[in-house]
This record gives structure tokens, C-alpha cells and sequence, in this order.
């Protein structure tokens, strides 16, 4: 038997017909797996091309005396579990609907028909079977046709296919006589990718044969090995909790992906040196850590160059992970120390003649300083020192583990010079070499980009199978009653992201629902918000524990109202440098009146009950509404330690010891109960796991990002400006995320 080398025969099935090769057999098949792709068939010289993007495909026939074309379209897909499509062919003006159903990833079945018909009705029918084995399908393709009153059924083929190494694919096809099941021919088949290209193709005994050429932007499984390489990350710009999209055609981008792809470069024995390009990025402390506990993994099995312009502290705590830092040779290091710097308003509100009156409980909770203050408290200056202190235990200790200088020597280094050009940096020990980026680029033997291609292969199985889901929910930004919402321009003291309860609930009770989700890691990079929104969404996640573990996974502030809604959860990790606690609450309104005299504006009030126009801002309270008011706010306070103290095993004396409004590093928290463990999120997606007793599981990121075009028709969660009623709120869980560090 002689064999072509082009695509298996059994592949044509109307059952298993997908992209560019759907539009000979079954268009249905145009949508499933998508990817951009081009067949040359030759039988005929057919040549067609599908465009997901479209949904759509286009064909060209070349002929002996004429050019024939077939278009084609799939525009219904359900996750590849069911499409529609259909065709159009010039040369005989008929037209093809088809209908591929997928209901488990082993099964396919799939069927055409096509009109206007000359005699009757016609249908092709074809099923396709994985006997517990994605590299074996079986399949059958019948005909079906009706004249008039009688039916006419018969069985057009019967294949099976074997993968017998990656990529490398036989085929043997039986192809029995209409009027005869027991006379045939056999035809066998040979598959081969290269990965972006397909060759493969069938011959019968007598000799006849035929192939097709398939070249796809995602790649098929290959044998096909790339030799060992070189690659370039870029470490630059934000990078969200919650997936976004920010171009037209742009991928999803979060935290989590970065994170992603830097498992995929420590798992790939493929790669044998990464060099880290570390720009300007908005990465928290937190994430900082986690991203470089990552880069010393990666370093344990491949050489690491960290490559900069110019380091500052949290630079060169990323860098020191890895076994060369180069800085460029106009660059710096500057690493004077840390600080944190609070602005405070009172002198301008005096000046104003806006009046703040405000309630609070707990020492430390500080956040409402900035309107009553010129400086810092004792007790803030305290708690900020303490918590300076671990990071300096966390982040100078490990700077000087990693590039081998001791601690009380690199301290003495930074409080005597702090600011470093390029060859005195190295000199101190700090960075091993001064290098343009082409010269490092040299060094790891890198002659291109060092791009890394992770785009995934084509898969085997029919659809994904069902595996057990883990999702991650992502909650960033001010807490507030209502939808989420974000504004382009962040507003001062309050962000420029909402978590609202209305929106978040809503999530929390799908995720509830679902029962091929296992466990949730809930992702919270949040200061608080408003008290009510706190304790809907609390409630939220204490249902939602009752049907399976949550794992709360604390990013670089999850503090005040972002503690209270971690605290129902299964367990809580959260990084050595997080920023959490500030378990306390306070309330206040602003007396305007002397603002609106200065402006020539008074205000008279007609009113029903003594105190119905208390928190209004035309007066202070009464000396009567003050104490109620107080007590109001201690009463929200008490709910705080009960809402921490039950889900923790703690009691609520020991909750308001180390309560009473106070920030905490999490270096710290795991000592005082407040966290349970260490660790980023990938380590609590590893937590999830465990309790949830799952080995195999995908992973869904929450909340879905909104696409370009939504955002430009205005399809999103909400407006941004229900955030500025929190200056109304009665009562407040709020943590602000203004600790600066000087870098």
C-alpha cells in the first residue's frame, strides 16, 4: 500500500470535520476549535480558508475549463458542544446545512443535508467514537435519502484512527458498495504535523490517492521538538487582579497571568535561560513577592539575568532571585531606605469652613486623620513603624541572603550612601554587571525577540472535557452598595476601582450554583468600603462555605472592610508584605455651612422630628445626637469582632485586642490568627485543591473582563459615581491603600 503524504481520509468525516477542512464535508464544523487556518486539497485543486473572528470560510475550486467557489459560515457556537452551519457551491447551486453536536469530549455525531434537492431528501449522517482514549476515534458515516414514499439507507464509511506518537496519525478506511454492505474498498492513511503544518493524506489498493495540506495559526500536536532556547519576559505596567482587555483584539491580562506564564517557563524543560526585562510596573509589594518567589524556582533549573534601567527597593527585591542582575550603564540604584507619606487636610478645610465630625472606634484607625490632624498620631506612628519594621525583616533580609552580603552590612550601605551609580552598585555587591540590553541579549544567546509562543495545540478531545473547576474570583477596589464599576481616572482617597456588593453577591451566588466548580479562591486587593456592603457580601461567602471550601488569597491590601469579608472564608493565606487587619469602623459627615456663608449662600430648614435633619450638613450634631451616634458606631464595631471571632475560633476579646483599627504586615498576621498560612495566590489555588479533594481541574478567572467594543457602547457593570455616596455613608470599613513606599 503506498501512502501520500497528506491528511487522514477519516478526518472528512461529517462527524469530525473542523475549520478549514468543515467546508468539504460538514460546514457546522467551520466554528469548532477556531483558529485561522488554510487547506489545499488535491483532488481538483481545491483551496480553502476559514476566518473565526467571522465565523466564516471561503473555497476556490480551479477546474479544467472554469473556477468554481463554495462559501460557507458556522455564526452558532456553543462551546464547541453544538454549531450550526452553512454553504453555497457555484458550480452546482446548492446549498449545505449541517449540524455538529458534541456532548461529551469521546462522542461527535453530525449531520448534513443539502437543497434545493433534486429527488427527495437527502441526509448525511456520521457519528465518531473515543473509546476512553483521545488517540483512537472510531467513525461512521451513513446516507440517508427519501423519494417519494420509500427510504433508502445505507453506510457510506467506517474508519478508525490511532495517534501512534504525537502528531504521527493511521487511518483505515472501509468504503462498502451502496447496494452491497460486504463489498468494498479499503483505504488506508498516514497523518504527519509539523505543528503549524499538516501533512497527511489516503491511498487505496489500487492505487488511488489523494491529500491535503493544512497550515493553522494554532499549532497541531507534533513530535516535532523545538531545541532548547532563550527567552525575554517583560515585566511592565499594571497588572490587575480581575482580568482586563485594553485593545480592540487584545488578550486577557491580569496578575494571574503573568503568574501563568511564569509556570509555563519553569515547567518547560524547553527553555534553558530566561532573561527578565524589569520596567516601570504598578506591582504591589505583595505581588512583588510572589513574582519572585516564582523567578527563584525558575532560577533552580535555568540560568536567570534580571535586566533593568534602574532599580529602586522593590526592583532589586525582584532581581535579587535571580543568578546575574545587569543594570544598563546610564542606569541607577537607588535603595535609601523605605517611608511612608500621609497628606492631611485640616488646615484646608478650616480655611474652607467645612467642619468634620467624626466617630470612630479603635486607636489606629487612622484613615480619618487626614481631616482632624496636621500629623501623624502616636498611635499611627506606631503601628506604620511596626509594620515598616516587617517589611524591612521580610524583603532587606532576603536582599541580603541573595546576593550575599550580611544584614548589618547592607544596612549600613543604605543609611551611608542609599544612591548607587551602575559601577558602584556593583562594586557594593548589589548587581553583577553594568550591560546594554543587546549585550545581555548576547549573553543568554538571544538573536530575536526571545518571544514565548504558549499559544495551546489543537486539542484532541472533541470538547474540553468536564473537568472540576476551580474558580478565582477577583475583588479589587473600594467596597460600596450596588454594581461594580470603575472610573478612567482614579479619585483621590477612594481608587479608581468598586467592588459592589449588588455585582459581587450576584457572582458569589452563581459560583454557589454551579456544581462543576469545586472550590473558589476569592483574590482580595481592597481597603474597605462601605459597612452594609461588607456584610452582604460576607453573608455571601459564608453560603457559599457551606457548599465548598473558599480559599481567600490576600493581594497587597486586604484591610478594614477587605478583612471582614476574608474572615468567613475555609482558610486565609496572604503574603509576608500584605497589608491587612485595621479591624475597626468610624462614621462622620462634614458640616458645610460655614463653607456655603463664605459663598453668600445660607440654608433654612421646615422639619418634622427633633432630629431629622442630624446628619445633614447645614449643622453639627447636638451634644444628645453625638453620644447616639457613638453608640451606633461601637454597635457596627461589636458586629466587626462577632463577624471575625465566630469563623476564626477566636473570641472576641482576642479579636479587639489586636483589633481596635490596627494594620498589620502579613508577617505578623499568621502570628496573631488573623491569617492561616503564607503564601500567593497560586499557593492558595493549591489550598483549593486539597480541600476540595480534587487531583485534575481547570481554572476560571472572575469576573469576566468586559471587551473593547462593550466598553465603547457603554455595556458595562455601572456607572463610577455611586462611589462618592460613600461620603455619605453613616458608617465606614475602610482601610484607604495610601501607604506610598518610597522607592
Amino acid at each position: 500500500m503506498i501512502f501520500a503524504i497528506i491528511l487522514s481520509f477519516v478526518n472528512l468525516s461529517v462527524a469530525t470535520s473542523e475549520r478549514s477542512r468543515a467546508l468539504y464535508s460538514n460546514p457546522a464544523g467551520l466554528s469548532i476549535h477556531p483558529s485561522p487556518e488554510i487547506s489545499i486539497r488535491t483532488e481538483d485543486f481545491w483551496l480553502s480558508m476559514n476566518i473565526p473572528f467571522l465565523g466564516s470560510a471561503w473555497g476556490i475550486r480551479f477546474m479544467s475549463d472554469s473556477i468554481e467557489h463554495m462559501v460557507g459560515g458556522s455564526p452558532i457556537n456553543y462551546k464547541d458542544r453544538f454549531a450550526l452551519g452553512y454553504s453555497y457551491a457555484s458550480w452546482n447551486g446548492r446549498y449545505t446545512l449541517g449540524v455538529m453536536a458534541r456532548p461529551t469530549w469521546w462522542t461527535s455525531l453530525g449531520v448534513t443535508t443539502t437543497f434545493p434537492s433534486r429527488d427527495g431528501y437527502d441526509f448525511n449522517l456520521g457519528f465518531a467514537l473515543m473509546p476512553g482514549w483521545n488517540r483512537l476515534i472510531l467513525t461512521s458515516d451513513f446516507y440517508l435519502n427519501k423519494e417519494e414514499n420509500d427510504f433508502n439507507f445505507s453506510v457510506k464509511s467506517l474508519s478508525g484512527t490511532i495517534e501512534i506518537v504525537d502528531g504521527v496519525k493511521l487511518s483505515v478506511i472501509y468504503l462498502p458498495e451502496e447496494d452491497d454492505f460486504k463489498t468494498g474498498e479499503i483505504y488506508g492513511g498516514l497523518e504527519f504535523s509539523l505543528g503549524n503544518l499538516l501533512f497527511g493524506g489516503y491511498s487505496s489498493f489500487e492505487g488511488e490517492t489523494e491529500g491535503i495540506v493544512t497550515a493553522s495559526f494554532i499549532p497541531y500536536p507534533t513530535l516535532m521538538r523545538a531545541k532548547p532556547r532563550s527567552v525575554i519576559v517583560e515585566i511592565e505596567g499594571g497588572y490587575p487582579e480581575a482580568p482586563e482587555i485594553k485593545r480592540l483584539f487584545g488578550k486577557e491580562h491580569s496578575f494571574y497571568h503573568l503568574l501563568n506564564l511564569l509556570v509555563y517557563i519553569r515547567d518547560n524543560k524547553k527553555i534553558d535561560s530566561v532573561v527578565v526585562h524589569l520596567k516601570s510596573n504598578s506591582l504591589g509589594l505583595a505581588q512583588s513577592e510572589e513574582v519572585r518567589e516564582l523567578l527563584k524556582e525558575i532560577a533552580k533549573d535555568k540560568f536567570l539575568i534580571v535586566y533593568a534601567h534602574s532599580l529602586g527597593f522593590k526592583g532589586l527585591y525582584i532581581a535579587s532571585s535571580a543568578d546575574l542582575i545587569a543594570v544598563t550603564p546610564a542606569g541607577k540604584v537607588f535603595f535609601p531606605g523605605l517611608y511612608i507619606s500621609q497628606m492631611y487636610i485640616k488646615g484646608t478645610l478650616e480655611k474652607l469652613g467645612i467642619e468634620p465630625e467624626i466617630e470612630r472606634v479603635g486607636k489606629y484607625k487612622s484613615a480619618v486623620d487626614i481631616f482632624t490632624r496636621e500629623g501623624m498620631s502616636e498611635s499611627d506612628r506606631e503601628q506604620l513603624g511596626k509594620f515598616l519594621d516587617d517589611l524591612v525583616e521580610v524583603v532587606v533580609s532576603k536582599i541580603a541572603e541573595d546576593r550575599g552580603i550580611e544584614d548589618e552590612i547592607l544596612k549600613n550601605l543604605i543609611d551611608s550612601l542609599g544612591y548607587f551609580i551602575p559601577e558602584i552598585a556593583k562594586k557594593q555587591g548589589l548587581i553583577d554587571t553594568v550591560l546594554y540590553f543587546d549585550q545581555v541579549k548576547e549573553m543568554a544567546g538571544i538573536k530575536g525577540k526571545g518571544e514565548i509562543w504558549r499559544g495551546k495545540s489543537i486539542p484532541r478531545d472533541f470538547v474540553v472535557r468536564g473537568d472540576p473547576k476551580i474558580a478565582i474570583l477577583a475583588l479589587e477596589g473600594t467596597i460600596i452598595v450596588g454594581k461594580s464599576a470603575r472610573s478612567p481616572i482614579p479619585i483621590p482617597f477612594l481608587g479608581d476601582k468598586t467592588i459592589g456588593s449588588e455585582t459581587t453577591v450576584e457572582l458569589l451566588d452563581k459560583l454557589r450554583r454551579d456544581k462543576s466548580v469545586r472550590a473558589v479562591v476569592i483574590r482580595i486587593n481592597s481597603g474597605g468600603g462601605e459597612t452594609l456592603a461588607s456584610d452582604l457580601i460576607y453573608r455571601a461567602i459564608l453560603r457559599l462555605k457551606d457548599e465548598k471550601p473558599v480559599i481567600i488569597s490576600m493581594s497587597n491590601v486586604a484591610a478594614s472592610g477587605g478583612y471582614h469579608i476574608s474572615a468567613p472564608a475555609t482558610k486565609i493565606l496572604a503574603d509576608k508584605t500584605t497589608l491587612t487587619g485595621s479591624i475597626g469602623i468610624y462614621g462622620f459627615k462634614f458640616v458645610t455651612e460655614g463653607f456655603y456663608n463664605k459663598l453668600g449662600i445660607t440654608h433654612d430648614v421646615v422639619k418634622w422630628g427633633k432630629h431629622a435633619d442630624a446628619m445633614s450638613g447645614h449643622r453639627p450634631f447636638t451634644h444628645y445626637e453625638r453620644k447616639m451616634y457613638a453608640k451606633m458606631v461601637q454597635h457596627e464595631y461589636e458586629r466587626f469582632l462577632k463577624d471575625v471571632a465566630e469563623p476564626r475560633g477566636i473570641s472576641t476579646e482576642k479579636v479587639d485586642s489586636i483589633g481596635m483599627g490596627r494594620i498589620w504586615s502579613g508577617y505578623t498576621a499568621r502570628t496573631i490568627s488573623l491569617i492561616d498560612q503564607y503564601g500567593g495566590l497560586l499557593s492558595a489555588i493549591k489550598v483549593a485543591k486539597e480541600e476540595a479533594g480534587i487531583e485534575h481541574f481547570s481554572v476560571v478567572l472572575l469576573p469576566k473582563p468586559y471587551k473593547f467594543l462593550e466598553r465603547l457602547l457603554g455595556i458595562e457593570e455601572g456607572s463610577y459615581l455611586p462611589i462618592l455616596k460613600m461620603l455619605n455613608e453613616p458608617f465606614l470599613y475602610y482601610e484607604p491603600a495610601r501607604l506610598e513606599l518610597g522607592d
